[in-house]
């Protein structure tokens, strides 16, 4: 089966030049999900390339579009500047110009740690106000007739025969999103500012005729979304599913362009949601995910990039994502990129292999030859006893090589950030200085088990063949469960140590462990017993 990416390269023509177009509304805070387009499009702009075909990646901010959040009008200030054009709202920080840039900049500056390199950046604004578009606002107004059947017809959306698929900036209150316009004759067009035009936003009252061009108006959705193929000459647009859905805004644009412009519209894959938590979601509701940490600027800064990447493409495009920052997801992604990695250095060409490439950073990239597993990395970390560079090197049994060194280094930030923020209880620990008060209510057969592991243990304990001797000696004392290892072995050594039944894997937390601490407590838990 061919790779997703690979895939899409084939349906374009070896024998030309294309055009690879992605675009963003800075309406507000963008979360991590507003980051699964962008890379998508960078994955496919770096296959195209790889597989030779002549491509530009263009970029464009519509920072025209009106203010219409619901929650926006809800902070304070906002309420009267609802309608506005984005790009002429005060920005709340007065490191920028406005409204839209604050949102923009932040987005766009993900984009460089990344590893998202657009060739071009394009803002509506600067496109409408130059004239640049004026050809393409042309050619829809004097087809508005047909583009309002296609309405009809694709998405059963009805407009009387009077209505525009434009939208004013009102003369007097500057709104964009209050105008109803109507009546082109060519150079002008008649408008009407309407107090209920819209639920978010309420309009001044005014009523002319003004020219459309140079920045006076904007294209909605649709027809902008064609007057952007147009322009750019874009050849391939992937999409979110709430805009490709079937009758959607990209049926609508599509047909449009087949009969306006008359042309096939850009080829491009749908790609489905990333839900976190198990909830879609959206820049109008940024109280939901704030508290997670689920900004795409802040999981950026975060987040070691190649693993953002990794997050948005492990998955194939057309399958959503579930994803949660609490709980266990990061240990599994880790574990899961590992795995990938490991797959890159046997077949660079396997899908599991391009999936980790295409989530580097870097176009040439090669794994660190030796990693330390994430949620060892965290177990090591609430162990004082433990410097985790030394432990590294001692597990690997040389020096750690300068790649290694920085892939260690960046586990070891984001498991503390993991650990402070997101891990489950079950996850954190403390070992404990004096033996605990629950490791005298062990068993019989239990201390026994805790008696000969006392006997294994060595200066240098390999984990692995550790864990081995622990099973053999549960069995040898009869902690079994049928034909298992019973899971009150292992709890002993939990309730000996941390004082709690569960834990990280028992061999593991043994060998990060001075051996001579690890000898005396076995021993001491399996002498004790309860007081009477």
């Amino acid at each position: 089966m061919t790779f997703w990416a690979d895939e899409e390269a084939s349906l374009l023509a070896p024998d030309r030049d294309h055009v690879i177009r992605d675009s963003k509304t800075p309406s507000g805070t963008v979360p991590i999900s507003g980051l699964r387009g962008p890379i998508i499009t960078d994955a496919l702009y770096r296959t195209f390339k790889r597989r030779g075909l002549r491509i530009r990646y263009v970029f464009t901010i519509d920072d025209y579009d009106p203010m219409d959040s619901a929650s926006m009008k809800l902070v304070a200030g906002m309420a009267e500047h609802m309608g506005k054009p984005l790009c002429s709202i005060p920005s709340p920080d007065l490191a920028y110009s406005d409204f839209a840039r604050y949102n923009a900049d932040r987005y766009l500056a993900t984009f460089e740690a990344l590893g998202i390199r657009p060739g071009e950046i394009h803002w509506l604004r600067e496109l409408y106000r130059s004239g640049a578009l004026d050809r393409q606002i042309d050619l829809v107004l004097r087809n508005a007739g047909t583009i309002r059947r296609i309405y009809a017809e694709v998405a059963n959306v009805q407009k009387d025969d009077r209505w525009l698929p434009i939208a004013v900036i009102c003369e007097s209150c500057g709104r964009i999103g209050t105008t109803s316009a109507y009546d082109y004759d060519g150079t002008t067009v008649a408008y009407d500012c309407m107090k209920d035009y819209v639920t978010w936003a309420e309009g001044c009252g005014r009523s002319g005729r003004i020219s459309p061009f140079k920045g006076n108006a904007k294209l909605y959705w649709n027809l902008q979304w064609c007057a952007m193929w147009d322009h750019f000459a874009v050849t391939y647009e992937e999409g979110g599913k709430d805009l490709l859905t079937e009758g959607g805004s990209r049926d609508r644009a599509n047909e449009i362009y087949r009969e306006v412009w008359k042309t096939d519209p850009p080829l491009g894959l749908m790609h489905e949601f990333l839900n976190v938590g198990g909830r879609k979601m959206s820049t109008s509701r940024p109280e939901e995910w704030a508290k997670l940490g689920a900004s795409a600027h802040e999981l950026v800064g975060t987040y070691p990039p190649e693993m953002v990447r990794f997050l948005m493409l492990r998955t194939d495009p057309k399958r959503h994502i579930d994803f949660d920052p609490t709980g266990m997801s990061l240990p599994r992604l880790l574990d899961e990129y590992d795995r990938c990695a490991d797959q890159y250095a046997l077949d660079p060409e396997s899908d599991l292999g391009r999936i980790w490439a295409l989530s580097q950073v870097d176009d040439d990239p090669a794994p660190p030859a030796y990693r330390v597993r994430f949620s060892i990395v965290a177990d090591w970390l609430q162990i004082p006893s433990v410097d985790p560079m030394r432990k590294a090197s001692e597990r690997k049994g040389a020096a750690l090589t300068d790649p290694e060194a920085a892939d260690l280094r960046r586990r070891m930030e984001l498991a503390r950030i993991w650990l402070e923020r997101w891990a489950p209880e079950e996850a954190k620990f403390r070992v404990q200085d004096e033996l605990p008060d629950a490791a005298r209510t062990l068993s019989p057969g239990q201390r026994r088990f805790l008696e000969r592991a006392a006997g294994v243990v060595t200066d240098r304990m390999d984990p692995d063949a550790l864990q081995q001797q622990l099973y053999g000696i549960a069995r040898e004392v009869g902690l079994v469960e049928g034909e298992k290892v019973s899971k009150r072995a292992f709890e002993a050594i939990y309730l000996a140590f941390l004082g709690r039944s569960m834990g990280p894997k028992a061999a593991w937390l043994l060998a990060t462990l001075p051996a001579d601490f690890v000898r005396r407590r076995l021993r001491e838990a399996s002498a004790a017993v309860a007081p009477a």
